[in-house]
């Protein structure tokens, strides 16, 4: 002991703090009241002090031998101070956490080294300077009264104390929760999530987190909690422990996977459900419909969601329904009822509807609904209404038979076509209906209680005053569930006037014979096939063919050589077609010369639906192919006259211009030299004529080139509508100092548009609104831009226009104002004003009243394609060019 003792004594004094006898040293420690232990060279623990061992609650002999680095909650603390004491520096003031019996210790170690006489690492001695102060009883009594779980563990998991809440939520005690592993106590589906948070946590990439997981209770059984999680972290920011508080959110959980679930199911059930659902509140009316309902009506949920579900109400039906929904919103009675739903696409749907109010747990007043499709059986009742309605009104004589051929059944028009009552018909053999008959109608009913159809019988019946209608018998089984004939059904249908018919059809057709054998023009008849099979007077009489000579296919002989390949092939497509049809064709006459001649052929259909002969005629039309060969050349020789006339307008108004431009330049050098009023007044007289007849004969030019290019020529650039009329109005208004033209400009206005023929038309539109409005010169121009793809120009004034005049306003040649004082020009501004609202694909209107004024309302597409009927320099086939709107082909 006393060896034991000395050695202590020497690593002490090799650590360089104490000096003096070696055992007199040990004694002193022993009473000190700083906890203090000494490590060998391989870190073993070899002597503890009594004050460590009160500490740690520890016996010497529990700490004596084993390795210093298990009294450490973290390892890696006395790993690190033994790396630095082997480097030789010296450890002041380290915190660290020792393992005590009963808990942790939070302790600040100081080390030092001892060193051997070759300067190696023989042991060290650790301080502990500043022991941990015992926690505060309050805060443990807190903690372990706390309604929540709380639970402090290792960075390995390891619980290190826990309180009574945890311990009862988890139906454990203390010493099995105390030691365990933190994971291990998580149910397994939940673990890898929660074990991934705490790798963060521990490597600071989170300062917390929270999160719902099951916990295992001492019966294998788990509860849901919710777990709040942190780490406690050294002065260095070193973790030091876990802790986690522990919420107990069984009840909760399972409520809301009971909602969850009892939601799922009526999801379910809706979604299966034969009827359509339909649930609303007072505020926001419709928020559910399920798939049935959308089925039924045609319309999802975002159509009718809110007050949207009255549009599927047939109008018919729908103040009926509101009023019975709204009764049952209200007083909470059930409404039911059979009203039309109204579907996106027209249809229309019956349906059984049910309406009832009902109050949630929330006191929210709801009323759910219900509709059943029923549009089979109401169609099904309405074919039955109909159908009784039908046999009711039937003229024919209908009657139900039992299977022995006994009258059980008849409608009134049994008895107006037997003319007796229908008591004296029942029980009555249907056979002794039809004298001369009954041998017949005994074997015709045999084969329909066979399963055979009879169809149309001749017979006679007796009527009560003895006269006969001859009528047809059609008999048909009536079939029961299992599928066996339990009764006949007799329908005897009035001929009577059908065979007078007949008779007369025949006296008809005879008649029609004579009228074809007299007519002027060609009749005939052919097989289905084509091939002609009886005689046709009138075609012989025509070409001169016999009767012999015209069968079957001989007729072609007598149609032109040359078109008679053509001829062949048409007929023959004509023929295997059930359509009518027609072909031209040049005809021999019985003279040897050749007429124009039109045909048509129609088919004849027989009661089988097939085509049972054609029948045909041909006209004589080489007058009218005459008169019609004499209007084209009519029409070339005038379309000649307009190109030799545009030609002319177009020469003239170029040699026009070159003189013009010569006066008016002459006139403009005369202005600015001349001093003389009366000269002066007299060269802008000329100077205004000069500029008259130039604005003529641009106008002239530009209908010649309407004329001769099918349309003006346009190249749009970027432009703004209203920046032009600002420039046309400051033009004119500086030209009209009197004019007063209020420009009103909305949304955006520019456009691709052709710069120059927009200020065009924008100054013939202003100008003639000034020149013809009553009183003083005043307008008003709009410019709206306010549609994204159309601009609008529309100009005002309070003149007006003969409503005569307004039908041909944009006609060339044509004025606003026959006679007036004011009238000028040639009247080509507002055609020429048309056709460049064509050219840029839009459209120019007027409106002229007595008390609203005149409007020219321009529409322009923003960015236009240039449209023209006929392209820019069409000409048709004899070289002649074509005017705007002549069809092109």
């Amino acid at each position: 002991m006393a060896r034991e003792r000395r050695t202590i004594g020497e690593l002490l004094a090799a650590s360089g703090a104490f000096v003096g006898d070696h055992d007199d040293l040990v004694e002193c420690l022993e009473q000190s009241a700083l906890g203090i232990h000494v490590v060998d060279g391989t870190g073993a623990i070899v002597w503890v002090n009594a004050a460590l061992c009160a500490a740690l609650g520890r016996a010497p002999d529990d700490c004596v031998g084993r390795h210093a680095a298990e009294l450490h909650v973290d390892p890696d603390v006395f790993t690190d101070i033994w790396a630095r004491l082997g480097a030789g520096e010296r450890v002041r003031g380290r915190p660290a956490r020792l393992r005590g019996a009963s808990g942790t210790c939070d302790v600040v170690l100081s080390a030092s080294a001892g060193r051997d006489a070759h300067g190696n690492l023989a042991g060290a001695r650790f301080c502990v300077r500043a022991p941990a102060v015992p926690p505060d009883p309050a805060a443990a009594a807190i903690v372990d009264a706390a309604p929540l779980g709380f639970v402090r563990a290792q960075l390995d998991g390891t619980v290190l104390a826990v309180n009574r809440a945890l311990c009862e939520l988890l139906d454990r005690p203390t010493a099995e929760l105390v030691g365990s592993d933190l994971f291990a106590l998580t149910h397994p589906d939940d673990r890898q999530f929660d074990q991934d948070k705490f790798a963060q946590l521990c490597e600071g990439q989170i300062r917390s987190y929270a999160l719902a997981k099951r916990l295992l209770r001492g019966d294998g059984s788990s509860v849901w909690t919710r777990l709040h999680a942190g780490v406690v972290r050294g002065p260095e920011g070193q973790p030091r422990f876990y802790f986690g508080i522990v919420e107990d959110i069984d009840a909760r959980r399972r409520a809301e996977d009971d909602r969850r679930r009892r939601e799922r199911q009526y999801e379910i059930l809706t979604r299966l459900s034969p009827v359509g659902i339909f649930l609303g509140e007072a505020d926001s009316e419709c928020v559910f419909v399920n798939e049935e309902w959308v089925r039924i009506t045609g319309r999802t949920l975002p159509e009718v969601r809110g007050g949207g579900w009255r549009r599927a109400l047939h109008p018919d039906d729908a103040e009926r329904v509101i009023a019975g929904c709204r009764r049952a919103f209200t007083d909470g009675a059930l409404f039911t009822a059979e009203w039309r739903m109204l579907r996106p696409d027209g249809a229309t749907v019956w349906v059984l509807g049910r309406f009832a109010g009902v109050v949630d747990d929330g006191a929210r007043r709801l009323y759910v609904g219900t509709i059943t499709d029923i549009t089979a059986r109401v169609r099904a009742e309405l074919d039955r209404a109909r159908l009784a309605v039908i046999v009711e009104n039937a003229a024919d004589a209908l009657f139900l038979l039992h299977s022995d051929g006994t009258v059980a059944i008849w409608n009134p028009g049994a008895e107006k076509l037997l003319g007796r009552p229908g008591d004296a018909l029942r029980g009555r053999f249907i056979g002794d209906l039809v004298p001369g008959h009954r041998r017949d109608v005994a074997a015709a009913l045999r084969r329909v209680l066979a399963g055979e159809v009879v169809r149309e019988i001749e017979a006679q019946v007796q009527r009560d005053d003895d006269g006969l209608s001859s009528v047809t018998v059609t008999a048909c089984p009536v079939h029961d569930p299992s599928g066996e004939v339990s009764a006949i059904s007799v329908i005897l249908h009035d001929v009577t006037e059908l065979k007078d018919v007949e008779q007369a059809l025949r006296t008809s057709e005879a008649r029609f014979r004579s009228l074809v054998e007299a007519t002027a023009q060609i009749v005939w008849s052919t097989k289905p096939s084509g091939e002609a099979f009886e005689d046709a007077p009138s075609w012989r009489a025509f070409t001169g063919q016999t009767y012999e000579q015209l069968l079957g296919a001989g007729w072609l002989d007598a149609v032109a050589p040359e078109d008679r390949p053509r001829v062949r092939e048409e007929w023959q497509h004509i023929a295997s077609g059930r359509e009518p049809g027609s072909m031209a064709y040049r005809l021999r006459r019985a003279d040897g010369t050749y007429a124009h001649t039109e045909v048509r052929a129609v088919p004849m259909f027989g009661s089988d639906g097939e085509v049972r002969e054609w029948v045909g005629v041909c006209v004589d039309v080489s007058d009218k192919r005459r008169i019609e060969e004499q209007r084209e050349a009519l029409v070339t020789d005038l379309r000649r006259a307009m190109h030799y006339q545009e030609m002319f307008m177009a020469v003239l108004g170029h040699d026009l211009r070159s003189p013009l431009s010569a006066i008016l330049m002459a006139t403009s050098l005369g202005l600015r030299r001349s001093s003389d009023d009366r000269t002066r007044r007299v060269l802008h007289q000329i100077a205004s004529s000069g500029h008259r007849m130039l604005r003529m004969i641009e106008q002239l030019l530009d209908v010649t080139r309407i004329r001769a290019a099918g349309g003006l020529e346009i190249r749009p650039t970027r432009a703004d509508l209203a920046a032009i009329c600002r420039t046309i109005i400051d033009e004119h208004q500086q030209a009209n100092p009197a004019a007063r033209v209020v420009l009103d400009v909305r949304g955006d206005t520019r456009g691709t548009w052709d710069v120059d023929r927009l200020s065009q038309l924008a100054s013939n539109l202003i100008g003639n609104a000034i020149q013809h409005a009553e009183g003083t010169p005043v307008a008003t121009a709009q410019v709206d831009g306010r549609d994204a793809g159309v601009v609008r120009f529309v100009v005002h004034n309070r003149g007006t226009i003969a409503p005569d005049l307004l039908g041909a306003i944009f006609d060339p040649f044509q004025r606003a104002a026959k006679g007036s004082a004011k009238t000028a020009g040639l009247g080509l501004g507002l055609y020429i004003t048309e056709q460049i609202a064509l050219a840029h694909g839009g459209s120019v209107a007027v409106e002229s009243t007595r008390t609203g004024g005149t409007y020219f309302r321009v529409e322009l597409p923003r960015h236009p394609e240039p449209a023209t009927l006929s392209p820019p320099g069409a000409r048709d086939p004899e070289g002649v060019p074509l005017v705007r709107g002549d069809v092109v082909g």
